[in-house]
């Protein structure tokens, strides 16, 4: 398998040195506090939880069932006094049978009503031997626990990408409103220059509407970006559970690391394998597929073993007291109910063609998304270095626009125009470099290894302190 190395490239050797504890800055802060109050994360745990006990439950259709029963009746018994050893004569001449028979009496001259109470109670010990159904059962929930354990993997990962994105966002709002500020400032200083030019006589009045527009404009950019702003970071409390407070940025360079491997044939490889939504997707078909054996073990035999201890309580007419112990093996088999159970296997089957259909869909996603990250990592390298040169270029025609203005040989026009663009290419030198970050954790995501450190290497790159 293939080194994938982008978080340990970008920590210092001395920063790797460092406790943990020692190096968190505000994303790794925010990513701790998500993991213990975000509630996509902790409802993913839920179902794990829940998941996984499949298994024990299964399990124990293998395991000794013990039951005790009991049960108590009141019976009304008629028998012939002969029975009792009282002949016509004698019934003719007993008006009732006395304390002989409690709770009896002579219901004409030859029969007799008893009123008996009869109690039963035991234990029954029942171990099943064999039964198809319970074995696919147990397969089935060994997959069952296996996928719930990879979802939640899937889970953990990503949390990682949600929280340094809503950090990023914040970020790049931030950028965007700072952007507009700036952009505000510069147009009302342009605005108020192009006015002393007017009342100099050397501006026109043209010139200061142009100058007015742009920095009228500036006002409604400048609403927005704070509702964006506002937005973001509101997304970003929604995940950790609480005010996120202060935002470290990026440090003004940061390392820009290719892809390594550098084939994007080995990460999809790595997606394939080590995917952990994949890996879940995966099992939950194999245990769709141990559910075809459940159905169908519905209608096959099962045996068992049997054993029971039962002792009764009642009147010398129904036998006094006795017990009875039993042990058997007993065999079922149910032959016809109905076309229950093979309606069940085809419903079954169909389910599984459905999970694997689902399977080869998450693959090819996954494939394409695999892919997309990679290019984007390779592509967002070149577009920060182009976005970078085209901040360098913007600011320097801005410059030069100034000087035009300043010897006579320019107008404010062109300068609100190269302004503009120094503006824009600035936000989007700085958006660059956030959707590079955000595209290297969606790569490793794919791959199936992101974890705590990745999020410790980006937290690296932020300004200590907000410094």
């Amino acid at each position: 398998m293939p080194a994938f190395r982008f978080a340990l490239r970008w920590l210092p050797p001395l920063l790797m040195l460092l406790p943990a504890a020692a190096r968190a800055n505000d994303l790794l802060r925010l990513y701790r506090l998500a993991q213990q109050r975000d509630t996509v994360l902790q409802a993913a745990q839920y179902q794990r939880d829940a998941a996984i006990e499949a298994r024990p439950q299964a399990l124990a259709q293998w395991l000794p069932l013990l039951s005790g029963n009991a049960s108590t009746e009141r019976e009304r018994l008629t028998e012939p006094a002969a029975e009792f050893g009282i002949t016509p004569q004698e019934s003719a001449t007993l008006p009732s049978l006395g304390s002989g028979l409690p709770g009896c009496e002579l219901a004409n001259t030859v029969t007799v009503g008893c009123d008996v109470n009869y109690t039963t109670y035991g234990l029954t010990l029942t171990q099943t031997l064999w039964s198809f159904q319970s074995y696919s059962q147990l397969k089935e929930a060994d997959s069952q626990a296996a996928s719930a354990e990879a979802t939640y993997r899937s889970a953990q990962q990503d949390l990682v990408v949600r929280v340094a994105q809503a950090y990023f966002a914040v970020l790049q709002a931030q950028d965007l409103l700072t952007t507009f500020t700036d952009e505000r400032a510069a147009y009302a200083t342009l605005l108020k220059q192009s006015q002393g030019r007017e009342q100099t006589g050397v501006g026109s009045a043209s010139d200061v509407k142009q100058a007015q527009a742009y920095y009228d404009q500036s006002a409604q950019n400048l609403i927005s970006a704070q509702n964006g702003l506002d937005d973001a970071r509101l997304a970003l409390d929604e995940i950790i559970g609480a005010p996120a407070g202060h935002i470290a940025p990026l440090r003004e360079q940061i390392p820009l690391a290719a892809p390594d491997p550098v084939s994007a044939d080995a990460w999809v490889a790595s997606a394939r394998s080590d995917n952990p939504a994949i890996r879940a997707a995966e099992l939950s078909t194999d245990a769709a597929q141990h559910d075809i054996g459940v159905q169908r073990g519905r209608g096959l035999p099962t045996l068992s073993l049997t054993g029971q201890e039962l002792y009764a309580t009642a009147p010398s007419v129904l036998g006094g007291h006795h017990g009875l112990d039993t042990v058997g093996v007993y065999f079922n088999w149910p032959l016809f109910q109905g076309g229950a159970v093979a309606s069940a296997v085809r419903q079954s089957r169909a389910l599984y063609r459905e999970d694997e259909a689902n399977l080869e869909s998450l693959r090819r996603q996954t494939e394409q998304q695999t892919r997309t990250a990679y290019l984007n990592i390779v592509t967002g390298i070149r577009s920060i270095n182009a976005a970078g040169r085209a901040v360098d270029s913007a600011r320097a025609a801005v410059e030069a626009a100034q000087r035009d203005i300043e010897f006579d040989v320019g107008n404010e026009y062109a300068l609100l125009g190269y302004q503009g663009l120094y503006y824009s290419a600035v936000y989007t030198y700085a958006a660059a470099r956030y959707a590079y970050l955000n595209n290297v954790l969606l790569l490793k995501q794919q791959a199936g290894r992101l974890g705590e450190q990745d999020v410790a290497a980006i937290d690296a790159l932020l300004v200590t302190g907000g410094g």
